[in-house]
């Protein structure tokens, strides 16, 4: 097939889609181009998911009629003149083809006034054209307005989302530009409903407490570190305030929200033996780096940069992290070489002022784990068996794993699931019964969420409560825990819900239909929360009831996430080990 010059019409649509691929595209260029205007107020409102209308309105500095002329045209911007601009960038929105891009695939109008302008003017774009600036009324500032996004792109639009989940990935985003910029007032509107609002604030403290709850926001360490010319700032969460993903990982370089793999390298090895396999803490990190020594230009949308020094950036990073830890003793060790470089971060001990769980002092099992009566006889059936009086435990290794003596030789126990694996099975029969014997709490525990997790939970009370997760939704993310499980309550409460209540969130979110996968997967979270943790010592006298209960149980080596509770060493491979045969 012959070379031949693409019709403007089809490139413009390819390069739209470089740069637009979802609602929330649009929505982070048109909120870039605010916050670059100098907006100290930005509302975002969508309408069907922003599939059918998305407005953002901004209080900054507008624009003349001369410069909303130009605004919408390709390569149009008013942040860089020449070549050497681009090593100096502090700005955000400066591709200059984000409206061209958005008019490409939707219809479009423009209102601005000038800061200090006599009036406002208005204008509409399209794919078939830019009309003419016609006089309008508003105040300083800009309102954008698109409609029926990929109206022609049929292909692209059978991608997207529910407008549910285009709404969700838009309250993500608006979110963590409120986490960007606390002096900045933001405010979310879906469908008539204002669903996220943060007035201007002074700290990034009281930002966090407007985003993911005053709980957290009590929960978080400042940052604050310089190492030459790059300045470490922001706050990242003690050990007790967790999450079961990295969505709340949010790293900022020169005012911009990026992905970086090295620096979440850099915080997952800060917090090595701080948090169990599968926890992540919350990260806000703000790095200010010379302009000239970060690419921004490396990604269609801005999502990634290059450093032009990463292990410079990385170091200073890692001390940071390392001076907020280890001043409340949560650091371990990360190996700092004379000339700065950071090694692999050290698991740390439990800090004598530990939450009880996460700490290594002794405490008894707060569950009756204790056999009634004889000591029952083995019983040789699957899933019946009850090997009390062949397994004998002798020790606790690491106050995590329970070393236990059988006749054919040694099984080392993970204690924590373990007890998950007990639990779980009670919650089961339970269920299957008359249902999940509950415990009223006299006063109800408070849990906070953001938005989104707020909105998901709110689908899902009536699923919990047949689990005897009693939940009541108090307004602007707080939720009123009322009733628990009976036989999780005691363990549970001194180590709090707001963990188990997210993690349970994330189930009612991966699983769509109320049916066993969902109940399932419900009830191995709570009983995830409640069990005994790695770091728990336990009397020799709880450990052996704990294993003679494991054994009795449907399933008693491996836990409902399909982990393996028991390993066994058998004597001849002992023997052969120490030469004995």
């Amino acid at each position: 097939m012959p070379i031949q010059r693409l019709a403007d019409e089809l490139s413009e649509k390819i390069a739209a889609g470089e740069v637009i691929d979802r609602p929330v595209s649009v929505v982070k260029e048109l909120v870039e181009n605010a916050i670059d205007a100098g907006s100290h107020r930005i509302e975002v409102e969508l309408r069907d998911g922003g599939l059918a209308e998305i407005d953002v309105r901004d209080d900054g500095c507008g624009m003349p009629v001369a410069d909303l002329r130009l605004c919408g045209q390709r390569h149009a911007t008013s942040k860089i003149r020449s070549v050497e601009d681009l090593a100096a960038l502090r700005t955000l929105g400066f591709r200059g083809e984000a409206l061209a891009s958005v008019a490409a695939v939707a219809h479009v109008r423009l209102a601005s006034c000038a800061e200090g302008g006599a009036e406002a003017w208005a204008m509409r774009l399209g794919p078939s054209g830019t009309e003419e600036p016609t006089p309008d009324s508003r105040g300083p500032g800009t309102t954008v307005e698109v409609r029926d996004l990929f109206f022609n792109l049929p292909a692209r639009a059978k991608f997207m989302g529910t407008p549910r989940t285009e709404g969700l990935h838009v309250s993500r985003l608006v979110q963590r530009f409120a986490l960007m910029l606390p002096e900045v007032g933001f405010v979310l509107v879906q469908d008539g409903r204002e669903v996220f609002a943060a007035p201007p604030v002074r700290t990034l403290l009281e930002r966090i407490g407007q985003v993911h709850g005053s709980d957290v926001a009590r929960g978080m360490l400042p940052l604050d570190g310089r190492r030459g010319a790059i300045r470490v700032s922001g706050c990242i969460s003690h050990r007790d305030v967790k999450r079961g993903n990295r969505r709340d990982q949010l790293f900022v370089v020169n005012g911009r929200s990026v992905s970086d793999r090295g620096l979440g390298y850099v915080v997952a090895g800060a917090y090595s033996g701080l948090l169990r396999p599968g926890s992540f803490p919350i990260v806000i990190l703000v790095l200010d780096v010379p302009p000239d020594q970060v690419d921004v230009n490396v990604h269609p949308r801005k999502e990634e940069v290059r450093f032009a020094n990463s292990r410079e950036v990385q170091d200073a990073v890692a001390a940071a992290l390392h001076q907020a830890l280890s001043s409340l003793g949560m650091m371990g060790r990360i190996a700092l070489g004379a000339d700065g470089a950071h090694g692999e971060a050290q698991p740390a001990r439990a800090a004598p002022w530990a939450a009880e769980g996460d700490g290594a002092s002794a405490r008894p099992l707060p569950l009756d784990l204790s056999v009634p009566g004889p000591m029952p006889q083995a019983v040789h059936e699957p899933g019946k068996v009850s090997l009390a009086s062949e397994r004998r435990v002798i020790g606790q290794l690491h106050d995590t794993y329970l070393l236990v003596e059988t006749a054919t030789g040694l099984e080392i126990v993970d204690q924590h699931i373990a007890h998950e694996r007990i639990l779980y099975e009670r919650l089961r029969r339970e269920l299957a019964d008359a249902g999940v014997i509950r415990q009223l709490f006299l006063l109800p525990a408070r849990v906070e969420l953001p938005f989104e997790a707020a909105e998901a939970l709110s689908q899902g009370l009536d699923t919990l409560e047949r689990v005897g997760v009693v939940l009541e939704e108090f307004g602007g993310g707080t939720f009123l825990l009322r009733e628990y499980p009976q036989i999780l309550a005691d363990e549970q409460a001194p180590r709090g819900f707001q963990s188990v209540v997210e993690a349970l969130i994330d189930v009612l979110r991966e699983e769509a239909d109320v049916g066993e996968a969902l109940f399932d997967g419900i009830l191995t979270e709570l009983a995830c929360g409640a069990a005994i943790k790695a770091g728990d010592r336990i009397p020799l006298l709880e450990a052996q009831a704990l294993v003679d209960q494991l054994m009795r149980q449907e399933n008693p080596y491996s836990c409902p996430h399909g982990r393996p509770i028991v390993f066994s060493i058998d004597r001849e491979e002992l023997d052969r080990r120490f030469g004995r045969r």
